[in-house]
């Protein structure tokens, strides 16, 4: 009993301590990276649903002994599937049964690991949580008999283990408080927020900021001054005859003859897309009506000018499950930075040095719905 709770403290301190941005994570560190989302998970198989809870689903050979709260001989003679009970509990199972020389976790007891961890868990990650349990638990146990628990070093990551769990937890009701979201609010963000469920099929022409040979001259490849681009005035050029009707594809091969580039141009249909698709000194072709050319748009690659071929608005019963995702994260952002302006910390220069830029702000760090740290 007791190897199963440190062994589930384990999984659950390795879930944690990543070293991503957030405290979430399906599987421990020392598993293949399984980056969940919601709109993709892998189910379990159909036979999963007619395994019982008190049924084996993990049988570890090998391993049968336990310092503390073991199953007595009795226990171990009752054959696989029986439960060690825990007085402390009301004498329900909270940990694996031993037979023989076995460990034997059941359904009930395994699912109570994945809840702890995640409870929205891939099946990729719980299979693999599973296959690497018995190894975890083996070391465990190595490592008690030759008492490395208890050394002052453990205990003190215990105590570290317990600080991000609370705060694993922390993250967890901040997104169950945050996700509860009426058909209302849906609405009125909806209303309020139109642009973002605004889709464009947009043509666009690019123009490079400078012709071949004044980026030759520039790169010290002909030394010599540098020279002014002419291509501003090939882009306001092209923007009028664009705005008068021309084909945008023959506006593009010219605009890089005009250039000097002698690479195939680039197709300028764009497809339909949504404002966050381009750079933000882009999107105010979002205002524009269809049928509309933009002004010339200026950039540090080039000059861009955009026509709207079409729009169309996402329906609410189509937006609703991307609006309350993104109310749901500003509420859990909200909360979170409200939790991190309560306190301020410094730190010892003479102990830790000088800040080199890179360090993350005092005060936990919790993620936003969905987010999920590699595995690493």
């Amino acid at each position: 009993m007791y190897c199963f709770v440190v062994t589930v403290a384990l999984f659950t301190s390795l879930a944690v301590a990543q070293t991503g941005s957030t405290p979430r994570s399906d599987v421990p560190s020392d598993l293949t990276e399984h980056q969940r989302h919601e709109d993709d998970d892998d189910p379990l198989p159909a036979s999963a649903a007619s395994v019982l809870p008190d049924s084996p689903v993990i049988t570890i050979e090998g391993i049968c002994d336990y310092p503390s709260g073991a199953a007595t001989s009795s226990d171990r003679t009752k054959g696989q599937g029986g439960s060690t009970a825990d007085p402390a509990n009301g004498g329900s199972s909270v940990g694996p049964t031993t037979s023989a020389c076995q460990t034997i976790v059941t359904k009930a007891q395994f699912e109570k690991v994945v809840e702890a961890l995640n409870p929205q868990m891939a099946a990729p990650a719980r299979r693999q949580l599973a296959e690497s349990y018995p190894r975890l638990l083996l070391f465990a146990k190595k490592a008690r008999e030759l008492g490395l628990d208890q050394d002052p070093r453990f205990s003190e990551t215990m105590r570290f283990a317990e600080i991000q769990l609370l705060t694993k937890r922390l993250n967890r009701y901040f997104e169950e408080q945050a996700s509860i979201i009426s058909e209302s609010e849906v609405e009125e963000y909806y209303k309020g927020n139109a642009i973002k469920f605004e889709r464009e099929e947009l043509l666009r022409i690019f123009v490079p900021k400078q012709t071949r040979q004044s980026q030759k001259m520039t790169s010290g490849e002909h030394p010599g001054p540098a020279v002014d681009s002419p291509m501003v005035k090939v882009a306001e050029k092209i923007r009028v005859r664009a705005a008068a009707g021309e084909d945008f594809q023959q506006l593009q091969k010219e605009a890089f003859e005009a250039a000097g580039v002698s690479s195939g141009s680039p197709n300028v249909s764009m497809g339909t897309i949504a404002a966050v698709g381009l750079p933000l000194n882009h999107q105010i072709v979002f205002e524009m009506e269809p049928g509309q050319v933009s002004d010339v748009i200026v950039d540090p690659s080039g000059y861009y000018i955009y026509k709207v071929v079409s729009k169309q608005f996402l329906p609410l019963a189509k937006a609703s499950k991307e609006i309350r995702k993104s109310i749901a994260s500003e509420r859990v952002q909200d909360a979170t930075a409200s939790l991190n302006r309560s306190i301020k910390s410094q730190l010892d220069q003479m102990y830790f040095g000088a800040s080199t830029g890179t360090g993350r702000p005092s005060g936990p760090r919790i993620s936003k719905p969905g987010d999920e740290p590699s595995a690493k």
